[in-house]
């Protein structure tokens, strides 16, 4: 049953688009949006190639538009470990060694090389560059050398502002490699610590030692990179305040990397981790929305006492006068109307392109062979509205905590909106822009489903609905960490047949969870 709440705009949605029915609530902290309009696996499929045909036909019916930016996102769905914490898609790197790591970076050149070759790409500048996944270190120094090649060899990054990759101590300590990424172009590197608490890290699954992470921050300065980011996360389970105050030192006193970027843990309803913390097997201390915000404002102050006091967006900090571009402007709009488009390549890559939102296939076999055939790799794609075209540099306005009234197509458009948020004290409006406050920031999530329309806010609790019917992640809608084992039959005492043989198999036994390595904290860029 649904509350009734006296203000309609104080509804909104969690990270697992659950429905909310207050507008801020210490257990109702909303996801920030990093991908919009959203697409839903069931809700979006595209499987005919009469309708893929059409749907594509742009890319060779029109040239991109001069004055959009572009980021080119690359996906490298691999990892050397499965930390349990996240949904995002990824495969072993232990199945894509050798020929099969060959046939995937193949793959990857000729998708490429048909974009890049299509006359809508033909001669467009690309602004920025960015490797994320999975692990993207995970692949051999050849293989990343051949696909950075290619991207040098088949765009125009001739007013590139920045080539960015996330990776993992355990990729990027091998020799050479570090070296390798700086003389291919690579301007930033980011690896995921999430924490330094050697006990919270062993339940997160997070296989890289603290050692090993102090290691390759040292060997990133020492290459001479330009700038490197390390992603911290909060309200994870058995996270007090004392170990957060000690994450925080060692990052920003002892690491000091260039960026800080922070992520609030998100417990995804039905997975693995899900189960175990309900059951109180991770720790005594569980993840909720009232530490979760105690957390945020602790990490904000904290970040601010060690001169990370600049906050570029809504969970990136650093300390540099000049902190140059940064991928996720892009990803987001770039802060303006049809301000920037994104280019995925790669397995689950996502992207928004002429008005088109699409995903490729979460399924390396049949990306690579639909690649190999030619065929374009998606398995899901919609043509958005002019009214969601409009909403989106609003829907992204809070990642960035402001924006100017002219980069919005019709401000005015939202008025009643604007109008709740500054009497609510989540914002203030001159006559040139709308700006978050403290309490905005805050609650920046929530803010940003206001402005969703009234189609995407239904989408995405349908999304949420088909995606626990069908026993899938709400994030990709695929199968990435929920036990193959019936809830029903990991909780039910053992038969006495089943004792006789050997007991029931365990949950996870047999069915290894597949989830993100270290350095991708869920990609609360969707």
């Amino acid at each position: 049953m649904t509350t009734q709440v006296e203000n309609p705009f104080m509804l909104g949605l969690d990270s697992n688009f659950y429905l909310k029915d207050e507008f801020e609530s210490p257990e109702k902290r909303t996801n920030v949006t990093w991908f919009y309009p959203k697409i839903c696996a069931f809700q979006d499929s595209l499987d005919d190639e009469a309708k893929k045909a059409e749907y594509f036909s742009f890319l060779d019916r029109q040239s991109h538009p001069e004055q959009t930016d572009i980021l080119l996102y690359f996906h490298i769905p691999f990892c050397e470990a499965f930390c349990n914490f996240c949904a995002c898609f990824k495969e072993s790197a232990a199945k894509y060694q050798g020929e099969r790591q060959k046939r995937f970076v193949q793959a990857m050149v000729k998708e490429i090389e048909r974009n890049a070759r299509s006359r809508y790409f033909r001669g467009t500048k690309i602004k920025y560059v960015q490797f994320g996944g999975g692990t993207p270190s995970a692949l051999e120094q050849d293989s990343m050398a051949t696909i950075l090649e290619a991207v040098h060899r088949e765009f125009d990054l001739s007013e590139v502002d920045g080539i960015s990759l996330e990776g993992s101590p355990l990729g990027l300590s091998k020799d050479g490699y570090i070296e390798m990424l700086k003389s291919l172009g690579i301007t930033r590197i980011s690896f995921g610590v999430q924490t330094l608490d050697p006990e919270i890290r062993k339940k997160l699954t997070i296989k890289a030692t603290v050692e090993q992470v102090h290691q390759t921050a040292e060997n990133i300065r020492k290459a001479g990179i330009r700038t490197f980011a390390l992603d911290l996360m909060y309200n994870l389970p058995g996270q007090d305040d004392e170990v957060l105050a000690k994450d925080l030192h060692g990052i920003c006193a002892e690491l000091r990397p260039s960026f800080v970027q922070t992520y609030r843990f998100n417990q995804w309803e039905g997975t693995r981790l899900d189960q175990q913390i309900r059951a109180g097997k991770v720790a005594d201390v569980k993840p909720s929305g009232a530490i979760e915000r105690e957390q945020y404002r602790q990490i904000k102050q904290g970040l601010a006492d060690y001169g990370y006091d600049k906050q570029l967006l809504i969970n990136f900090f650093t300390h540099l006068d000049d902190a140059g571009e940064i991928g996720l402007n892009h990803a987001c709009g770039g802060n303006g109307y049809r301000a920037s488009y994104t280019l995925g390549i790669g397995p689950a890559a996502e992207n928004y392109m002429g008005e088109r939102s699409y995903r490729n296939h979460t399924d390396v076999e049949r990306w690579m062979r639909e690649v190999e055939a030619g065929i374009i790799p998606i398995e899901q794609g919609r043509i958005c509205s002019e009214d969601e075209v409009e909403n989106r540099v609003m829907v992204f306005f809070p990642v960035f905590g402001t924006v100017r009234k002219a980069d919005v197509a019709n401000f005015e458009k939202y008025r009643r909106e604007v109008d709740w948020l500054v009497e609510g004290g989540y914002a203030v409006e001159t006559d040139e822009e709308l700006t978050l406050t403290q309490v905005g920031r805050e609650n920046a999530g929530n803010i940003a489903f206001l402005f969703y329309s009234d189609e995407e806010k239904a989408r995405a609790r349908r999304t949420m609905y088909l995606s626990l019917k069908n026993k899938r992640n709400p994030f990709h809608q695929d199968a990435q960490n929920i036990p193959r084992t019936p809830l029903f039959l990991q909780t039910r005492p053992k038969t006495a047949d089943e004792d006789a043989a050997g007991g029931a198999k365990t949950p996870g036994e047999g069915a290894p969870t597949k989830t993100p390595a270290e350095g991708t904290a869920a990609p609360e860029r969707s």
